[in-house]
């Protein structure tokens, strides 16, 4: 056990108290607010459509399957749920709860969307994935955002 003088143990919780103070002052800049008090939550749902974007047209992937073909004129199979395994993200073209408020599913939502692209090499075909969610923010009328993810590096 380490051992230490009164003046370190007061040096130790004033950067504890600091570091605390830290995270609940800074949580309205994180999608998911977290280490910020919220009284009443976010009662907010969504609806996500997966698109593919190819050669500056956009094509549906309806229930998240598609299939494309690789370099080598291959078709092969693609599933969003084989990589999107979160509760929320995995349902497509269902309206969800958006668990954590709107900004913290959409952030999620991005992340995943890199996260495909990232894994989806035989797809010689799509440039990047697009999500249209539709929004209902604490029960307001419907608003759409749209979540692209970063364009693909294709060879």
């Amino acid at each position: 056990m380490l051992e230490v003088g009164p003046r370190a143990r007061v040096g130790i919780a004033a950067c504890w108290i600091a570091g605390q103070a830290a995270l609940v002052t800074t949580a309205p800049l994180r999608p998911d607010r977290i280490f910020g008090f919220c009284m009443f939550p976010e009662a907010s749902t969504m609806q996500i459509h997966l698109e593919r974007e190819l050669d500056g047209r956009r094509a549906a992937v309806p229930h998240g399957k598609w299939s494309a073909h690789d370099a080598a004129g291959q078709l092969a199979a693609f599933s969003w749920e084989d990589r999107v395994r979160d509760p929320i993200l995995s349902q497509l073209d269902t309206r969800v709860f958006a668990s954590y408020g709107v900004d913290a599913q959409l952030a999620r939502l991005q992340r995943a969307l890199d996260d495909v692209a990232d894994h989806m090499p035989e797809d010689a075909e799509t440039a990047r994935l697009i999500a249209e969610v539709t929004v209902w923010k604490n029960g307001r009328e419907p608003s759409t955002v749209t979540v692209f993810s970063h364009w693909r590096r294709r060879s």
